[in-house]
């Protein structure tokens, strides 16, 4: 079911309003810039410090458990290097 164009500005118009709501900002560029800031606030309170941690921790696990996994397929390459 396609969206006519009265939904697709309906929506637009209500999003708009919770951003304005929520940040006091009626532009994206005064939306993106109230973002920023509050990510930074929350960096220096460091408060996603262990969820970067848990996040890089899992990357690397799935990294090695893919690598290893393929190994048939890498392995033999660098054997003929």
């Amino acid at each position: 079911m396609a969206l006519t164009q009265t939904d697709k500005k309906e929506i637009e118009v209500l999003i708009r309003k919770e951003m304005k709501d929520f940040f006091n900002s009626t532009t994206i560029t005064q939306y993106e810039d109230k973002l920023i800031e509050k990510l930074q606030k929350e960096f220096r309170r460091g408060k996603f410090e262990g969820e970067v941690k848990d996040i890089t921790i899992k990357m690397f696990r799935e990294f090695y458990q893919f690598m290893w996994t393929n190994r048939g397929y890498w392995e033999p390459k660098l054997k003929n290097a």
